[in-house]
């Protein structure tokens, strides 16, 4: 079994601002303040999609970031809310805090979705805050910032292709030129220590899993005969 990573940018959307304006009709020159409350941003939400089977798809798209909250409006109107932005990954997909390695989320078993990050809270316009003493304020509330986070998203799974043969043949710029795996290329006297596994895109948008098997060959070859043993 081998483990399939991506590293990935998310943002959830930011609130919109709350807005400032009075009423304006005919014979009411000084009308109070009717200004609307921003709308929520989006939420990040992760959900689980069978159909998959590799992380895949995030290799040509790293940054997602949710819709932001719309400013409040006159006339007491709310602002619009941003649209969440649904993630979709396969089950078994573990989802960590790339930089303390804190796990967030498992996609397994009955947790198929989970909301990672809350998009800003709306802004509250200024008609919230008329009072007695303050019947015209010229103020609004801003909307809340949005939230960011940079995840790694890891997969474990089972190669469906295994490439083995002797060392220095060119295994490893095979996996990293039909996938997108990045391993070390050189003249090395010696195998690949640990196995590099890549995932390999085909054009109907299916793939498949290609591992580089480290080692197999290279010990059957310089392991001594029983022949040889004896004789020495």
């Amino acid at each position: 079994m081998f483990a399939d990573r991506v590293r990935i940018f998310i943002k959830s959307g930011k609130g919109g601002d709350g807005h400032v304006s009075f009423r304006r009709e005919l014979y009411v020159p000084a009308g109070g303040p009717d200004g609307g409350n921003g709308g929520h941003g989006g939420d990040i939400i992760f959900m689980v999609d069978k159909g998959l089977n590799t992380l895949g798809d995030f290799r040509h798209n790293s940054k997602y970031i949710a819709e932001s909250g719309e400013e409040g409006g006159k006339r007491r109107c709310t602002g619009k809310d941003g649209e969440d932005l649904i993630i979709k990954v396969p089950e078994g997909t573990v989802i960590y805090d790339d930089e303390s390695g804190k796990v967030i989320a498992d996609m397994s078993g009955d947790n198929l979705q989970e909301t990672i990050l809350k998009g800003g809270r709306g802004g509250k316009g200024n008609m919230n805050y008329a009072t007695s003493t303050m019947q015209a304020p010229q103020y609004a509330q801003p909307g809340q910032a949005a939230q960011e986070l940079e995840l790694l998203l890891e997969l474990k799974v089972i190669a469906d292709v295994g490439l083995v043969g002797f060392p220095n043949v060119g295994k490893s710029t095979f996996i990293s030129v039909v996938s997108e795996a990045k391993p070390n290329i050189a003249n090395y006297h010696f195998t690949t220590l640990n196995p590099h596994l890549g995932v390999v895109d085909l054009n109907d948008g299916q793939g498949f899993v290609m591992a580089d098997i480290p080692g197999i060959i290279c010990l059957l070859y310089t392991s001594p005969s029983p022949r040889d043993a004896h004789e020495s």
